[in-house]
Parts: C-alpha cells; sequence; structure tokens
C-alpha cells in the first residue's frame, strides 16, 4: 500500500479533513538521522520537508504524479533557479528521488533515496512516526506551507511554539548540547548550553538559592532557544527554491546561519522568582537590511512564563491584545497581569517622568538631540533586572533606521523608587518587604 492511500486511512481517525494533517517521522537515510515531515492531501500530490539531524535546514519534497514518489530540491545557483515575469522559480532543480511506501499500520515507512540521474546512488530510507498535527486552514501543500504553518507560531507568544504544536521542529532540536561552565547571581547558579549545528549560546538554570525546582523555567528557555535555531535553520534553509531561493537573492545571507552563530545572550540577574537576559546582535537573511537588535527578557522562574511586569511597575499598562492590537476596548489591567504574554505593554507617564528626570545623558550632545533620546522613551521603555535587587531602564526595539539611538538609560534599586512600584513588587524581591 503507498504511502497516501495509507495516510487517509490513518489520518481519518483524527481529522476530518485529510489536507490540514501533517506527520512526523525519524529514521535514517542511508547511515545519517534525519527528521521528515509529510502531508497527504485529498486531492493532489504530497508535500514535505526534512532535515539531516547534524545539519538542522530543511529541504523541499514536492509531490510527484506517481504514488509515494517525491522530488527533492538542489540548492539553488545563479543558473538552476531563474525567475519568470513573475517572480517564480517555476523549475527548481532536483537532487534527488524518494520513492517510499508505508507499513500496514502506517508507523514505518521504507523506501530508496536515488541521487538525480539514471546512474545515481541509491540508499535506504527507514522511517518511524514520532507525530501528527492539524495545520491551520488553508495551509498551502507544499514545503513552504509546512515550514510557513510553523513560523507562524512563533509568532503567537512565548508559549505557541512548541514540542505539540510542532512536533517535526522540536524533534529537529532534540540533539546533544554542549554546557558551559556554571556562574551564579546571589545563591543560584546557570549555565549556558549550544547547539553544535547553530553555534550560539542560551542559559538554563542549574539550582536556585531556595532550593526550588527550575524545571518550569528551564522549559520556557528550552522553547525560547528552539524559537531562536528555528529561525537559524529557516536562513540554511533559503537556499533551496521551495524556502524562497532565486537567483538573486544569492549570497544575501540565505544558505548561511544570517550570523545567529554570532548572537550573544547574557543573564543579567537570577533569584529564585525572577530571571532577566539581553539578546542582542545583527542578524541579516536577505531583506532590506540587517536585524540590529538589543533586547531585554525577563522570566517568572516559578511559573516558567512572561515575568508580570506590572506586578512590579504600578504604571506599566496593557495597550492592547497581542491578538487584536487595534483594539481600544477598555483592558481588564489586573487580568492583563496574570498573563502578560498575551497584551503589548506601555510605560504609564510617571515611569516615563522618572527616568526621563534621572537618567544619564550621552556626552554627545549631538546624538541626543538627533535621537530624540526623551521621546522614545515615553514609546519605548523596557526594563530588566540586575543584582542587589536594581533595575535597569533601556529604549530598545527601536525601527532600523534609529536602532543606535537604543540602550541602556538608568540603573536603580528598586527600594530607592517606591512611588513606581506596586504593592506586590515584594513578592517578587523580598528585600522590598524589609
Amino acid at each position: 500500500m503507498r504511502l497516501a492511500a495509507l495516510a487517509l486511512m490513518s489520518l481519518s481517525l483524527v481529522s476530518p479533513a485529510l489536507a490540514v494533517d501533517a506527520i512526523t517521522y525519524k529514521g535514517t537515510l542511508g547511515k545519517l538521522d534525519i527528521i521528515a515531515e509529510l502531508t497527504a492531501p485529498g486531492e493532489g500530490a504530497m508535500a514535505g520537508r526534512y532535515s539531516y539531524i547534524n545539519k538542522g535546514a530543511d529541504i523541499p519534497l514536492t509531490g510527484t504524479d506517481t504514488p509515494g514518489l517525491l522530488a527533492e530540491e538542489a540548492p539553488c545557483s545563479e543558473t538552476t533557479c531563474i525567475q519568470n515575469e513573475d517572480g517564480v522559480v517555476t523549475d527548481p532543480p532536483v537532487g534527488a528521488h524518494w520513492q517510499i511506501e508505508a507499513s500496514a499500520d502506517g508507523a514505518t515507512i521504507t523506501g530508496t533515496w536515488q541521487a538525480e540521474g539514471k546512474a545515481g546512488k541509491t540508499l535506504d530510507i527507514v522511517l518511524e512516526r514520532i507525530g501528527q498535527r492539524t495545520l491551520p486552514e488553508g495551509t498551502e501543500i507544499s514545503a513552504y506551507g509546512l515550514y510557513d504553518s510553523a513560523i507562524m507560531l512563533t509568532y503567537a507568544g512565548p508559549t505557541s511554539f512548541n514540542a505539540e504544536s510542532a512536533p517535526y521542529d522540536f524533534a529537529k532540536m532534540d540533539v546533544p548540547l554542549t554546557a558551559s561552565a556554571d556562574e551564579a547571581i546571589e545563591g543560584s547558579s546557570f549555565h549556558y548550553v549550544t547547539d553544535p549545528r547553530s553555534k550560539f549560546a542560551f542559559p538554563r538554570i542549574v539550582a536556585l538559592a531556595d532550593g526550588s525546582s527550575p524545571d518550569l523555567a528551564n522549559q520556557a528557555l528550552a522553547r525560547r532557544h528552539a524559537e531562536v535555531n528555528f529561525y537559524a535553520f529557516d536562513c540554511l534553509s533559503q537556499i533551496y527554491a521551495g524556502f524562497g531561493a532565486n537567483q538573486y537573492s544569492l549570497g544575501l545571507g540565505p544558505g548561511t546561519l544570517g550570523d545567529y552563530d554570532s548572537e550573544q545572550i547574557i543573564v543579567s540577574y537570577l533569584s529564585p522568582n525572577v530571571m532577566s537576559w539581553v539578546q542582542s546582535g545583527s542578524t541579516f537573511c536577505g531583506g532590506a537590511h540587517p536585524n540590529n537588535h538589543s533586547d531585554s527578557y525577563s522570566l517568572d522562574v516559578r511559573t516558567g512564563k512572561t515575568f508580570p511586569m506590572a506586578k512590579v511597575f504600578k504604571d506599566w499598562t496593557a495597550v492592547s491584545r497581542t491578538t487584536d492590537f487595534e483594539n481600544t476596548t477598555e483592558i481588564d489591567q489586573a487580568a492583563a497581569a496574570e498573563a502578560p504574554e498575551d497584551y503589548y505593554w506601555s510605560a504609564g507617564q510617571p515611569l516615563v517622568d522618572y527616568v526621563i528626570a534621572n537618567r544619564v545623558h550621552d556626552t554627545d550632545a549631538t546624538f541626543e538631540s538627533e535621537c530624540g533620546i526623551d521621546d522614545l522613551v515615553a514609546g519605548n521603555l523596557v526594563m530588566r533586572f540586575a543584582p542587589e535587587e536594581q533595575v535597569i531602564f533601556s529604549i530598545e526595539m527601536l525601527p532600523h533606521v534609529i536602532s543606535a539611538c537604543g540602550g541602556d538609560l538608568l540603573t536603580v534599586k528598586l527600594s530607592d523608587i517606591p512611588e513606581l512600584l506596586a504593592p506586590t513588587a515584594g513578592d517578587y524581591f523580598p528585600g522590598l518587604s524589609h
């Protein structure tokens, strides 16, 4: 029984519409470990993507008129991925073909991989089903459609991109990580772990000063690490026409890690309640300009969720929901503080006024004037924490043309600004209760 027919039988048990399901498989191609995601639409040919575990990049698979036969794309060159007048590469290069067949219960797939050409090298394919997901309605049945439905999850909030919603992408992250030496902040310890494929280091908590478990926080850190990895691998994958390559895009970042391997993540604070870090770099994978960034993040260590700044600063205000940022309906601020990742936030006027009045001014008066730093504080004020229960106020998330105007403005002890603090601030910073 061919894969398309078998998938129809197995998927019908869990989904009324075959075209909205994709299955993740793990196994080998020749002697190399791979992860594959395949979909069997109700009409038309199959589609899929796969990745060699030791590389991370996705490779597009396109169905043919022959059941169980898929064409594997080859990387683009300036002569093999020519766009037509509509800007579409209509004849992407083929590097190999897969001829695959499923077991009677759909649990395994076997077949052959043959390099393009009559005398092309042939290798065995052996795969086992390890996951399945339902695709959003209207997903394009193609390698790009599978990828696009996954990347949209990374934009939907810090918990949307996970092993259940994106089994293929998370299975690809399951590789041994290299750990740095442990570091300590006020009795809590952490280290950085590195995926050998993407090369940047991301933190994990080793132990907390009060002996509590860091498991929920580490799960959140692993999700965030996987998300950045996803973007790095996405850049590698864009060497294929199925993921956007053409004769003009080559040499502009696609096919490389896009400088994600130079990303810097530095922990500034860790306690049993709060973790803060800065992620900075300059990544580029095509487009008009690189993404120059230096962004602060804070995590509620006890819950593994986005840190609720509104429970520390009484004038940290939810301005709209992330799912409906144009909605001006009055927001229940207390409810928003319980789910901070679901909202966009802005500093209230007392916070803005305090930072403007107390910030350190740049010694370059021209820089101050041209950037209009005080004006930027009102719309781009961000906080993170530092040892001795201090807060660092920064300007971040600026458009590319003024990104150089961002940076740290002021560091102050929380105990020195009681007029700005919410009644619940002491729940996270015990020194305030004294």
